[in-house]
């Protein structure tokens, strides 16, 4: 017994253990909690698996400024980092929560698996083995050229999910009136973070090339910020985790006759519309207003973008907020403004107020106010 406390005296959770495990343990509770998420189920558990993934890369550091490794030296190797998991995971998650996922994740995982087994199959070999294979190479070859292989991955990875949320973005604003209520620069935000650890972390990875003799003691901020983010993901992850993303339907293309005279085609669209009241519709969407009209998302898409010079949300917008500009010009009409905006067509508060700072140039109380100075 007294042999086994004198050993256990070596583990001792000081400052640098304990500020990384504060924060990489809130990330895990929050993992947690996004894998048990309904809504948006696969991405969750996307953003949830990059979650651990991070927490397992700041576990060894976690325990190794503990004293774990000083105590149980054959803990070495054992497989905890999974950083060529970072890039893939980052991309399923945007492209699971923006409606385009992939229809096979796992090859997307291979470098990981190799990296996997670069750790997994020493992790068993006796103390000595593992010294031996460390000097002459996981040190000087494998270990680095995993951490440039990363690298990598983080930037293709990074500008895949990027093109992503872009795309779903330009989407939004051309096939929903109330793209501001499912406003997906969450995804953006996440992807500034991570882009922004990536080049910090390889800042340091620079740092210990010129410099070998720096130790995991030089490393400390890097895996606080390591830490931070794990906090921010799972944090900002739960916050929009049961939104509900309208998903994009599969493009048809169809042949454009040559000479479309896109102009007059816009003009008679809007006339359409304009005289079936379709902009009244708070579920309209591009393709709802092209079956309406008789044509396809695509004819719809050119004849608002080409001929009128703005996409569906914005002609259809611009209408309704010139709606309540004539209803709040009325003396007569005493309805409160966020029911004049549902009466118009607005779903939310937050489009219709959008809206109408953008085409009227001011918000809707100002404008009832300026209607009430010139009645006065």
């Amino acid at each position: 017994m007294p042999r086994l406390w004198e050993g256990w005296r070596v583990i001792e959770f000081g400052v640098l253990s304990i500020s990384l495990l504060v924060g990489t343990a809130q990330g895990l509770v929050l993992a947690l909690m996004l894998w048990r998420v309904v809504t948006n189920r696969a991405a969750n558990r996307w953003l949830a698996l990059l979650i651990v993934a991070v927490a397992a890369l700041i576990t060894p550091y976690i325990i190794g400024f503990a004293g774990f490794y000083d105590r149980w030296p054959w803990l070495s190797f054992t497989p905890l980092s999974y950083t060529l998991a970072f890039g893939p995971l980052l991309w399923l998650y945007a492209t699971t929560l923006c409606g385009r996922p992939p229809k096979r994740a796992w090859p997307h995982f291979a470098p990981f698996a190799v990296q996997f087994a670069a750790d997994a199959l020493v992790f068993p070999f006796p103390l000595e083995t593992k010294d031996w294979w460390d000097t002459v190479a996981h040190a000087p070859i494998i270990a680095p050229m995993l951490r440039v292989a990363t690298f990598i991955s983080l930037a293709v990875y990074g500008r895949l999910a990027w093109r992503c949320w872009a795309d779903y973005r330009r989407w939004l604003g051309e096939n929903v009136t109330d793209a501001v209520d499912f406003n997906p620069d969450w995804i953006r935000n996440f992807l500034l973070a991570l882009g922004l650890v990536g080049l910090v972390w390889l800042g340091f990875f620079i740092a210990n090339v010129r410099d070998p003799t720096r130790n995991y003691f030089d490393q400390f901020w890097l895996y606080v910020l390591f830490s931070g983010l794990v906090i921010y993901l799972g944090v900002e992850g739960w916050r929009h985790a049961a939104m509900r993303y309208p998903v994009p339907a599969d493009a048809v293309e169809e042949a454009v006759p040559a000479g479309r005279d896109w102009a007059a085609l816009g003009g008679r669209f809007e006339a359409e519309i304009e005289a079936k009241g379709l902009w009244r519709d708070p579920d309209l969407t591009a393709a709802s207003l092209a079956r309406a009209l008789g044509t396809n998302s695509n004819y719809l898409a050119r004849a608002f973008n080409e001929g009128l010079g703005a996409n569906f949300n914005a002609v259809i917008n611009r209408r309704r907020v010139k709606q309540v500009q004539a209803w709040l010009a009325d003396p007569a009409d005493t309805r409160a403004i966020l029911t004049m905006a549902m009466d118009a067509g607005f779903r939310s508060k937050a489009s219709f107020n959008r809206a109408f700072a953008e085409f009227a140039g001011m918000t809707p109380t100002q404008a009832r106010s300026s209607q009430a100075r010139l009645k006065s």
